[in-house]
């Protein structure tokens, strides 16, 4: 029987690679030992134990093929060893130096490859790793950077070994000085693509045909929904449900799988390691990243929109539908910041996350805490045209911004989230700087109008205010010295606010 992979390529969907042999993988398998993880610090891949034999070609990370006959036997075991390693260019930046130009790649192990420009020197590329500074010869970091540059940059087959040479991999290199130039912007990105699985499963025991009885099948699984999620205009990835079925007979005879092509694609990503490598590459960790907190941003306005809908229309009276007033409303807006906060933590423990997806989390948390603290500082029922039956309540019942900032309901109502006394501020303190130090003048905002529109006894207010502004300060006081333009001097305090500043809403 054929595997599934090759069943799904004779459908001739215009574009997808020429599937791996198992052979290959079972070469790839062969010359590979296991390592520890260092949560996007690059896979650390030990030497075999035993040379590779000469005459044997070395697949590659990227699953190009090397002939490393050409190599000495020390050359050839540290050729192996870079070859099949995963790294993460963590940044990618050209320098000007008295010895010309030259693009480093600085990786998160760390170390730094440079690639200098040959047009003004000799062909050179050097690494600041201690292995390359002893022997001043190719090192691992090198060759990964090798393979990892001839899959995105080059147009060579992979299904025949290319020779190579320490020579010949630094010429090469530096014959592609020239395309690392025009696509500095994507390079680094797309070199980090070619890493395989960033989960934890160990995808030498994913094998097409077997039963899936992996016990870390289930990691496997929510990345394949996270992956298939970023599809679905709605759905998180952990509302894609798929029947365990799938895995034990939708490929016993056949390619199709009941539920559609998303449960088909879903069910020959968990089984198929080539097919499920293929699909990563494509959909990145950044985009799934970045698709799941935009869809979380437009909960959050979802929410906000139905507490309009419930205050114009008043309640639905359907039992299967649940109004959303001012409580509910900042109950969802409490979970899904919570939610965003607990998704990047866990993203970024599997493996480091692009600065611009990074910078998305503040961003949305920020665009949040916007439209609350500009846009919903209001009594919502002051015009309502339909009568409430209330006896008595409290005003934050009335009001989204106090409700969640300004007097906040002493009970434990939000503890079990954790999302603590300080509506989003409190989880901004705790992103490092640079991740929402771009949002400055949004921050500057949302602080000054907070000033200008609390209630004379605020409290909440008061302490939420002061907690930004610390913030602000601390961050201002080290990136540069106050002008007379600066945030301190054009706020008004807020023990003393004037009075033409101050609106009542109760």
């Amino acid at each position: 029987m054929s595997t599934p992979t090759n069943e799904f390529q004779n459908l001739k969907l215009g574009g997808m690679p020429e599937t791996r042999s198992q052979t290959q993988q079972g070469q790839r398998r062969g010359r590979r030992t296991s390592a520890g993880r260092g949560r996007g610090r690059g896979r650390s891949v030990h030497a075999p134990q035993t040379p590779a034999q000469p005459d044997a070609p070395v697949q590659g990370h990227s699953g190009m093929l090397y002939s490393i006959q050409n190599l000495s036997p020390g050359s050839s075991q540290r050729a192996t060893q870079g070859l099949i390693s995963e790294f993460f260019v963590d940044r990618l930046q050209r320098h000007e130096s008295s010895r010309g130009a030259y693009y480093a790649f600085q990786l998160k192990k760390p170390v730094s490859v440079r690639i200098h420009n040959p047009a003004i020197g000799e062909e050179k590329v050097e690494c600041t790793c201690e292995e390359y500074q002893q022997a001043r010869s190719v090192c691992v970091h090198i060759y990964w950077l090798f393979d990892a540059l001839n899959a995105v940059l080059t147009d060579n087959p992979k299904s025949s070994p290319h020779p190579i040479s320490q020579g010949d991999v630094v010429t090469k290199i530096s014959g592609l000085y020239d395309l690392i130039g025009e696509r500095l912007g994507t390079l680094p990105e797309q070199l980090n693509m070619t890493r395989g699985d960033e989960t934890e499963s160990d995808s030498d025991n994913i094998k097409t045909g077997e039963s899936y009885n992996s016990s870390n099948s289930k990691s496997r699984k929510e990345t394949v929904q996270d992956m298939l999620s970023v599809f679905d205009p709605n759905a998180l990835p952990e509302e894609l449900v798929f029947s365990d079925d799938l895995l034990a007979t939708a490929y016993s005879e056949r390619l199709s799988a009941p539920g559609g092509l998303a449960a088909t694609i879903y069910g020959i990503a968990i089984r198929d390691e080539s097919f499920y490598r293929f699909l990563r590459r494509i959909v990145s960790r950044d985009i799934c990243a970045v698709s799941y907190f935009s869809k979380q941003r437009s909960r959050a306005t979802e929410a906000m929109h139905r507490l309009d809908r419930y205050v114009e229309r008043g309640p639905s009276g359907a039992p299967e539908s649940r109004d959303v007033d001012v409580p509910e409303c900042a109950r969802i807006l409490r979970l899904i910041v919570h939610q965003i906060c607990k998704n990047r933590d866990a993203r970024a423990s599997r493996a480091p996350l692009g600065a611009a997806t990074i910078q998305k989390v503040a961003e949305t948390l920020v665009e949040i805490l916007t439209e609350v603290v500009c846009n919903r500082n209001k009594d919502i029922y002051e015009d309502a045209t339909w009568e409430r039956h209330v006896d008595e309540e409290h005003r934050r019942n009335r009001n989204l911004y106090t409700y969640l900032i300004g007097d906040r309901p002493t009970s434990d109502f939000f503890e079990p989230l954790g999302t603590g006394d300080n509506f989003i501020i409190d989880q901004l303190r705790d992103f490092p700087v640079s991740q929402w130090s771009h949002l400055l003048e949004r921050l500057t905002t949302i602080l000054d109008h907070i000033h200008e529109n609390t209630p004379e006894g605020e409290r909440g207010s008061m302490a939420f205010a002061e907690k930004l502004e610390t913030m602000l300060r601390e961050y201002t006081s080290d990136a540069f010295e106050p002008s007379s333009s600066s945030v301190q001097r054009r706020r008004p305090t807020l023990t003393n606010p004037p009075a033409s500043q101050r609106r009542r809403v109760d």
